[in-house]
Parts: structure tokens; sequence; C-alpha cells
């Protein structure tokens, strides 16, 4: 009889690990609009639907008694957050239905709020039924399952090389009709395009390729010298000539807080980590004052866009940033308090207007700002308490081991991409949550070997 249920037990773990698999190699295709159209319908909806149907399966039949056992507080934070405000949402949004008495607002209601709760339940499933089991996946499964998400980007940047000999050398490539041109830049460029890969655009696609650098750098910690060459660097080739405003800026801020985090931790070789770090840094800024003019013409696709990337009638984004806090209370104190429904930014885009006569866009590609217009400022607030309480936990335990101080690094990038990414509705975002807690896991297992020994 024991052996029977083993077998069905290793059996189970198997299912849920060739699941997280998939779910995590497909997740960062989520924004390639060349991938989403292979299937009838999306890609990532279809995975999402079949990678969540086969782990409820399972759920279901391991018959659970307790729901939340084996799930720490901050998990349960994150369900709170993630999936109890967004149903206390929709209850707001049927109230604001019957007291705006906007046909635009009931389009919403048939159209985007139903996909948004189905896309939600998806992942509350995927993130559920894998974070109750993942005490009893191995620490080998758990690196495959995070390595397939690596494994995808490092697709990516295979492709992103082949765009920029594409771009330089005429080798032909497939047509992928991702916005790789230069934009909002008046003076002469030294390279007149943007790397995309696949992806479509240069801030869906640097997230990706600096996360899987923090990723890469604690699962491959043993072969570093190997991921450096044939991963980190071609990554930061491929980030470079994106010349992504919102990239730049994400990768600074992070090397910034890890080096922060460096001067508190307690870590091996930190003088010799840190003093590599500040001759990098030195080299950089003498080598851009002896060839002053060669690099503002190469970082010109960045710094000609900043004439408008602070005025709010000429930039978009901002004018979408800013607007939301004040169209928040242009009806009742539903609105204020609890939003006007998951997926209701789509509302705005059929209402609002740029200064140009263009609808404002579906999202205002900052996730905090849409889930403050769509969850209100209990669900904002709700939000933002999570976040700053799982990354204090975090930084709590980054003494610990290496597992732990990348947990929190990682849990910090994703707070930072989500001033220019809303794509908490998207596998990607949820990929990374994931991540960050199979990171957490080995985390919490080599503490305890630690101990025990």
């Amino acid at each position: 009889m024991k052996k029977v249920v083993q077998v069905i037990d290793e059996r189970k773990k198997q299912i849920i690990v060739a699941a997280m698999i998939t779910f995590f190699f497909f997740a960062p295709y989520s924004v390639s609009n060349v991938i989403q159209k292979i299937t009838p319908v999306p890609t990532s909806v279809l995975v999402s639907f079949l990678v969540a149907s086969v782990l409820l399966l399972i759920f279901l039949l391991s018959k659970p008694k307790n729901l939340f056992e084996n799930i720490i507080l901050e998990k349960k934070l994150i369900m709170i957050s993630m999936f109890l405000i967004p149903i206390i949402s929709v209850f707001a949004a049927f109230y604001n239905a019957g007291y705006m008495h906007s046909v635009e607002y009931l389009s919403y209601i048939k159209q985007s709020l139903p996909t948004r709760i189905i896309n939600l339940g998806f992942f509350f499933i995927i993130f559920y039924v894998f974070n109750k089991n993942i005490q009893i996946i191995s620490d080998n499964s758990l690196l495959r399952v995070t390595k397939a998400y690596l494994f995808s980007i490092f697709l990516i940047i295979l492709f992103g090389i082949w765009q920029f000999l594409y771009f330089t050398a005429g080798i032909p490539i497939l047509d992928v009709n991702t916005r790789s041109f230069v934009h909002s830049v008046e003076e002469d460029v030294l390279f007149n395009f943007r790397l995309t890969s696949f992806i479509d655009e240069p801030s869906y696609l640097v997230p990706l390729l600096i996360e899987a650098l923090i990723i890469g750098f604690v699962v491959y910690s043993k072969k570093l010298k190997l991921f450096s060459v044939f991963f980190a660097l071609p990554a930061l080739f491929v980030l470079f000539f994106s010349f992504s405003v919102s990239g730049f800026a994400n990768l600074g801020l992070v090397v910034l807080f890890g080096a922060v985090v460096l001067f508190t931790t307690q870590i091996k070789n930190k003088r010799r980590l840190l003093l590599f770090v500040l001759v990098i840094l030195a080299g950089l800024i003498i080598g851009g004052f002896i060839f002053q003019d060669t690099v503002h013409q190469l970082l010109m696709p960045i710094i000609g866009r900043f004439d408008t990337l602070f005025d709010i009638q000429q930039h978009s984004r901002l004018y979408q940033t800013v607007m939301p806090f004040f169209w928040l209370f242009d009806y009742s104190f539903v609105n204020a308090l609890f939003g006007f429904g998951p997926g209701s930014y789509e509302f705005i885009h059929m209402t609002k207007f740029l200064h140009y006569e263009v609808p404002v866009s579906t999202t205002s590609n900052n996730m905090w700002v849409d889930l403050l217009f769509e969850y209100g400022i209990v669900g904002f607030l709700t939000f933002l308490v999570t976040f700053i309480y799982i990354l204090f936990r975090f930084y709590k335990r980054r003494n610990e081991n290496k597992y732990f101080l990348f947990s929190l690094i990682l849990w910090f990038h994703l707070g930072i991409t989500s001033l220019y990414r809303s794509d908490f509705a998207a596998p990607r975002f949820w990929a990374v949550i994931a991540i960050v807690w199979v990171l957490y896991e080995l985390g919490v297992r080599r503490a305890l070997k630690k101990e025990i020994s």
C-alpha cells in the first residue's frame, strides 16, 4: 500500500513540475504578438488554461483538508491582495454600473470584466496549487522549473542578437513586426534602431532581461563564468541596444539597491565585489569623457526623448500615469474607495482622450496606477502594504544565504518594473512571483540544513 501511495505522490510531483515548466517557459511570450497569434486564442491564455486545469485536477484528486496548510503568511497576503480585493472590486463595479448609467461602462462590464476575472482565476489556481505543494518538490526539480524561464529568455536574447546583425550587416531575418524604430528624437543617432527581439516593444523586453540576470546569477552561481559569457553579456548587449529609458532606469535602480544591500549584508568577498563594481563604473565614466561625442550620439535614442519625457501634454505615458489620480474621483466615494472594477482601465480607453484627440491606452503602463483606478484607495493600499511587508521580511533574512538575498533583489525588481509595466494580469508577472517563492523555499531548506549540521 505504501509503495502505491509513493508512486502516486511521485507522479503527482512530476505532473506539477511538468505543468510549471510549461507555464514558466511560455510566460515571457505573453508580450509577443507573433507568439500570441500561433493558436486560435492567445497562446498565453491557452497555456494558462491548460496548466490551471491540470493543477486544479491534481488538487481535487488529492482531497485536501486544510486549504491553507503549508502556505506561509506572506503568500496568504499575496492571495488576499491579488484575489480577494478584485472580488470586492467586482461588487463595486456592479454598484457603479447602476449609479453611473454609462454605455461605455456597461460595455466594460460585459467584455473586459469577465476576461480579467477568468485570467486572475487561472493565475490563482496556478499560484495556489504550486505553492501548496512546493515543499514536496525536490531542490533539483525546483531549479529545473526556474531554468525553464531562463531558457525561454535565452531564446529571446538569441533572436535579439540576430536582429542586431540584420540591422547592421543585412543578414535576413523573420519579420516579427515589432516597435524597433527610434521615435521622439530629432537629432542624428549612431544606431537608427532599437532591439526588441520578437517581443512587441523594448519596454516589454527589458524586464525579462533584468530578471533573467538576477535569477541566473543565483541559479548558476557554481557556473558563473559560463553564465556570464554565454548569457549575462549577451543579455546586457540586447538590453543596451533596446535604448529603453525605462530599462536603463530599471537596471540602474536594481544595481543601486543591490549595492546598498551588499553594504549591509555579511557575504564572502564583499570587498572584492564592490571593488569590481567601482572599477567598472569608473571605467564607464572615464570612457564617457574621452569619447564624449560618440557616446552622446550613441545614447541619442534615450537622451533625445528627455525633452518631452516630463511634459504631461506631449508625453502620453506621463499623462496616462498622472490623470487616473483625478479620474478616480469623477463619480462616487465607492469608486474612490474600491475602484471601478478589475480591468476597468478599458473604460478610460473608451471615454478619455490624449491632447491630440486619440483615445488613451487600455493601461497606464504603470501597475500601481492601474491598481489604484481599478481597485480604489483600499485596494491600492492593501497591495502596497503587502509588497513593503514582504520586502521587509526578505531583507531581514538576507544574511542567511544567497537564495534569500536574491529573493529580495528580485522582489524589488518586480516593484520597479511595475512602475512602467502593468502586467499583473499576465503570466510573466505571476511567473516572477512564483520564482521568488522558489528561491525563498530553497533558502529555507538551506537554512535548515545549516542548523542541523
